[in-house]
């Protein structure tokens, strides 16, 4: 198992940015599974949740075609510096918030930090030595990202029963200073002004269509897929501590086993995806999101609950296999604004998600979850007719 990884495709900078994850991942994670709890202390309602995290997708959405712009012109080493930066301050902002409102300018610099992940793919991918890996490294590398999360759910939900959970939320910007820190000693990367005509040439289109128009086709479906999960993965920690009646620590162990099989699958996905149809991959991961979700409304037992946290986190990993396709069909000169095209799919997708997702969840709590699932198996059949990559 240890040949299948792809670590001789990997370059000293590709380490740094797995090590930049680890610790930004960390922080984060000490308090973003259980945000929703967080907002709920703070007396915002369902709807008022939604809108939160869709202002925080919003202002994501808003920024990465910027950010693919910017990493196309300028050193994406510096690009990366900039964008890393207001993520600081969003755990920071949301320490001191007193009501759900002033959490609003948190979620902003949330989103406006993610100007740095075109910028953040596009050197991930000209550093890969071995272009036959690049599924399974750019899946590596963002599981890197999901592994701090293993632990981190668990260590915020127990330690917001021991000091404050504003406490954790600085402890959060602490470390996020430090992931941010490691990017300074990375060597920078230009991107080419032309496109290597023999070295950096994209594979024309198997099926004669041109490849920008690949590259469209597979990011709106991406974003479909992005929106009929967030739908329901949006009150998956509240609808755990309300009507499960988990106590914080377990939606925090929920959380953690999540992100061990977004890390765990999504390194097996990676793999696949390099030997399989990454139509077929993402066809899985959609099976295990389903199968994931039906027993949230049917079961109420810990250890059944706990066991499909694993599979549940396993669906995430669609967007990185999304990403690595675009990746190793874009031209070096636009590789930064044709990666950022699938995230805004995605993030426009999460934007209108999660505001939806609040006003179902208060009309009928099972109405999210119904929803999510049952457009799964259409998700599943059109991957494998149409996406023949």
């Amino acid at each position: 198992m240890l040949r299948s990884l792809p670590f001789d495709a990997f370059t000293r900078d590709i380490w740094l940015i797995c090590l930049s994850n680890v610790i930004g991942a960390f922080g984060e994670g000490l308090y973003f599974w259980v945000f929703p709890l967080y907002m709920k202390s703070l007396q915002a309602d369902y709807v008022q949740i939604g809108l939160v995290f869709s202002t925080l997708y919003g202002a994501s959405a808003l920024t990465l075609l910027l950010g693919g712009l910017l990493a196309d012109r300028f050193d994406r080493k510096k690009i990366l510096i900039m964008g890393w930066t207001p993520w600081v301050f969003a755990p920071l902002i949301y320490s001191f918030a007193v009501d759900w409102q002033q959490l609003i300018p948190g979620a902003v610099c949330w989103g406006v930090s993610m100007i740095g992940i075109p910028a953040a793919n596009a050197y991930i991918i000209t550093s890969i030595k071995d272009r036959k890996k690049m599924a399974s490294a750019l899946s590596f590398v963002w599981s890197s990202y999901s592994f701090s999360y293993i632990f981190a759910p668990s260590v915020g939900g127990y330690l917001a029963t021991v000091i404050d959970m504003r406490w954790v939320l600085r402890i959060s910007a602490l470390l996020a200073a430090i992931a941010t820190g490691v990017f300074f000693i990375l060597r920078s990367q230009h991107p080419q002004k032309k496109s290597d005509p023999i070295q950096d040439k994209p594979e024309p289109s198997d099926d004669g269509k041109p490849l920008w128009r690949k590259m469209l086709l597979w990011s709106a479906y991406s974003g479909l897929v992005t929106f009929f999960m967030s739908v329901g993965r949006t009150f998956v920690p509240t609808f755990l501590a309300e009507q499960a009646k988990f106590s914080e620590f377990y939606v925090g162990l929920f959380g953690s086993i999540s992100y061990a099989g977004v890390t765990f699958i999504g390194i097996a996905m990676g793999y696949l995806g390099d030997r399989w149809r990454k139509s077929r991959a993402i066809s899985l991961c959609l099976f295990f999101f389903a199968v994931s979700m039906v027993p949230l409304f049917l079961v109420r037992e810990v250890p059944v609950l706990m066991f499909m946290a694993f599979f549940f986190g396993g669906s995430v990993v669609i967007g990185t296999l999304v990403s690595s396709l675009v990746g190793s069909i874009a031209p070096e000169d636009r590789r930064g604004f044709w990666l950022s095209v699938p995230l805004t799919f995605n993030l426009v997708a999460a934007f209108i998600a999660p505001y939806l997702a609040g006003y179902l969840y208060t009309l009928n709590l099972a109405s999210v979850f119904v929803i999510s699932v049952s457009a799964t198996p259409i998700l599943i059949l059109y991957a494998l007719a149409k996406l023949k990559e």
